[in-house]
């Protein structure tokens, strides 16, 4: 039996607005769907991280992304890897939410974590980011 291909629907002017504030720590694609976005509101900007799982390849990709309203932001991706078991995604996982709470303490920020089951179609995923609006700037 053929694996059933997920069917994106187009997203209004405004998710795909919401889905521009956060590219590349978001991508919603068939084929690249976000397992976890970490937030951390600052003065001036954000510092999002997220993780992508790509349903192709069956890799993961860590993508975090610094916006600032007094400096040019920067993103940076890690390369699609792939993990030996549901343990070793776990264990890195694991660290590198330390790591994200770690820094956002250091620089006196909260942390926003939102996670998102392998199955959640687009709305499922659209709608918690929504609720994140008022803390991404324009």
């Amino acid at each position: 039996m053929a694996k059933k291909r997920r069917t994106t629907k187009p997203v209004s002017q405004a998710q795909a607005a919401l889905l521009a504030k956060l590219y590349p720590a978001v991508e919603l694609t068939p084929l690249i769907r976000p397992r976890l976005l970490l937030v951390a509101p600052l003065a001036h900007g954000q510092l999002l991280l997220g993780l992508l799982y790509h349903t192709r390849k069956q890799a993961w990709q860590w993508r975090v992304r610094v916006r600032s309203a007094t400096r040019p932001g920067f993103s940076l991706r890690a390369r699609w890897r792939q993990y030996a078991d549901a343990q070793a995604v776990a264990t890195h996982k694991q660290a590198r939410l330390t790591e994200f709470a770690d820094l956002a303490t250091t620089l006196g920020a909260a942390t926003l974590q939102l996670e998102f089951s392998p199955q959640a179609s687009d709305d499922e995923i659209l709608q918690p980011l929504a609720q994140l609006y008022p803390f991404l700037m324009d």
